[in-house]
């Protein structure tokens, strides 16, 4: 099954939504066949999108063969099939390639997750303060921030955005992906944790993860000081995968979730220009 998603944007070519921030993950409510309400994660760390399985059984969508998908942690199998259409404020996604999960193992309603097949087609506006999503189409770019704003070049590691030069507590990490499919602050692979020294008590201290791949242990250090640009960001919790690699670049991967990116006012992704925008708080 080919993957022709497309994008339909209003004349304006831009839309902004309300976005719910409960657990500091970007949902957004939206409008699928036949009317259903529906609710779409919006996250940088996937690829493609996804559907949940129960919303394609329902709308009895046809599916292709099999295949893999990324996160930002981890390798998924799906079976292919396409949404025939979407609409998110003003915007209609059409032939939306999102191959079918089962998504239940969110603790809240998820029927779609938008990744990079989409997100890669336009411009990601997110306004933590406000809590809204501008979608631009990519002719519009960054557009204009807060003059205390800083533009930073993106890095691309199998579709996923990503930033060079990032340090935690004065040492350099790996490419950091841009992660908005994680409520965490700063999260990474078994090798960049053991470069760190994190993984093992007294330092860390052992919980659990949930993403596309399930359950996952993790270990957890209560505090960092993170350079990021211009920023020195303080009280960063870092986690780390216990045991087995990440995907996406293995177990050396780092990702910076939206536990740490909404401590800036405003976020924006230009797929296009590879560029992300960063305006702080007041």
């Amino acid at each position: 099954m080919d993957d022709r998603t497309s994008l339909e944007f209003p004349r304006s070519g831009a839309t902004t939504v309300a976005f719910a921030f409960e657990p500091q993950l970007l949902r957004c409510k939206a409008v699928g066949p036949g009317g259903t309400p529906l609710w779409v994660l919006i996250d940088t760390g996937t690829d493609p999108s996804a559907l949940d399985v129960r919303l394609a059984r329902r709308l009895a969508l046809p599916v292709g063969g099999s295949g893999q998908g990324y996160s930002a942690s981890t390798v998924v199998a799906f079976t292919e099939t396409t949404l025939p259409w979407l609409r998110l404020g003003d915007l209609t996604i059409r032939n939306l390639f999102a191959p079918a999960l089962d998504l239940s193992f969110f603790p809240f309603p998820v029927d779609v997750v938008l990744g990079y097949n989409v997100l890669h087609q336009l411009a990601l506006h997110i306004d933590y303060a406000q809590r809204q999503l501008t979608l631009l189409h990519p002719e519009l770019g960054v557009g204009a921030l807060g003059g205390a704003a800083r533009v930073l070049p993106l890095v691309f590691a199998e579709h996923l955005p990503g930033l060079q030069g990032l340090e935690l507590d004065g040492v350099a990490l790996p490419i950091a992906a841009i992660d908005t499919g994680s409520n965490g602050d700063l999260s990474m692979g078994a090798a960049a944790a053991a470069l760190l020294g994190i993984g093992a008590p007294p330092d860390a201290q052992p919980c659990e993860a949930i993403d596309f791949g399930g359950r996952r242990e993790i270990a957890v250090r209560p505090s960092g000081v993170v350079r990021l640009g211009p920023w020195a960001l303080h009280d960063v919790v870092v986690d780390a995968q216990v045991g087995g690699g990440c995907a996406a670049g293995g177990a050396g991967r780092v990702t910076i979730g939206n536990g740490l990116l909404s401590r800036f006012r405003r976020v924006a992704l230009d797929y296009e220009r590879a560029l992300l925008a960063l305006e702080p708080r007041p």
